[in-house]
């Protein structure tokens, strides 16, 4: 199976070590300084497992270099997949899926205009990985759990089963699912409260979970999520919060860091816009209150581009 990988940071990076590792034709479309650290010295993925160094077959910032592949894995940022899609237009043929494993729906709603929505794939990764330096990514834990499928029941032409056999053959935990949209809720409803409550605490989840406030700051906002799902007819298992509040408790592992805060701490742009922005706006659709997510973005906006932390 022919391959793509838009973006190797984090998730890119680390779907890129195991898919070549198993055998995948992985074409990685990368730029600056990822491109010169990949080239010159391949990619490392680091674990408590052990290390995994691979060089993918080809590797260029040009898409017409790589040529097109059954799959594109679409893993940059929320805020950069309009500007990436611009250039990948060499990487499709008529049978290629795109396949989102970016963190909430911003994304996809921009590939369903780019390319149809009978041509994407949605996907979550459970995945905590960060990129300790170009070409140098980290997976803190055990969690390799992956979850994707059609974004609608036209979407569905193999490939996508294909790619998740060979994730799994890669030793990954993979689920093939027909509809996928309510796995992806599902953890958007940890994913937007674990990024406001991260990144205003600054802090990785250890030194926050066991605040009793927090931890209740935490439980209310993905009650808000939970809400905003409902309104938008997604129908979540009525025990969904407590359920990832003990996952949270008892398996996440404490040095788990939300990507925003990363991004923060690096005065990087961050995905506020594309996760939290997206939810806020979301719910005054649907006029659901949602004051955690409110404040959270308030407070988080100046910092978005990243300027306010560069003192630019």
């Amino acid at each position: 199976m022919r391959v793509g990988i838009l973006g190797a940071g984090a998730i890119g990076g680390f779907y890129t070590a195991h898919l070549v590792r198993a055998g995948a034709d992985v074409q990685v479309l990368a730029r600056n300084a990822t491109l010169d650290a990949v080239r010159r010295n391949g990619l490392l993925l680091e674990s408590d497992q052990g290390q995994i160094c691979v060089r993918p077959n080809a590797v260029s910032d040009k898409a017409a270099d790589l040529g097109a592949v059954d799959i594109l894995i679409v893993a940059v940022k929320g805020q950069d997949t309009a500007g990436a899609l611009a250039h990948v237009k060499p990487m499709l043929s008529d049978s290629t899926r795109l396949l989102s494993l970016q963190n909430g729906f911003a994304g996809l709603e921009i590939m369903e205009k780019v390319v149809g929505a009978d041509r994407v794939l949605s996907g979550i990764t459970y995945v905590p990985a960060t990129v300790l330096a170009p070409g140098r990514i980290r997976h803190t834990g055990r969690v390799t759990r992956t979850v994707f499928g059609p974004y609608t029941p036209d979407a569905e032409n193999g490939q996508g089963a294909a790619l998740a056999e060979l994730m799994q053959v890669a030793g990954l935990d993979v689920s093939y699912m027909d509809e996928p949209l309510p796995a992806i809720w599902s953890k958007f409803v940890m994913l937007a409260p674990f990024h406001s409550v991260s990144a205003l605490t600054r802090a990785p989840l250890g030194h926050w979970i066991d605040c009793a406030e927090t931890q209740g700051v935490y439980r209310a906002a993905m009650a808000e999520v939970v809400a905003v799902a409902k309104a938008r007819g997604v129908a979540l298992p009525p025990d969904l919060v407590e359920r990832h509040m003990a996952f949270t408790l008892t398996q996440a592992d404490r040095r788990t860091r939300a990507s925003m805060l990363d991004d923060l701490e690096q005065g990087r742009p961050t995905e506020l816009e594309a996760t939290i922005g997206w939810l806020v706006r979301a719910a005054r659709q649907h006029s659901v209150p949602v004051p955690i997510h409110d404040l959270a973005y308030a407070l988080l906006k100046p910092m978005a581009d990243g300027r306010a932390v560069l003192g630019v």
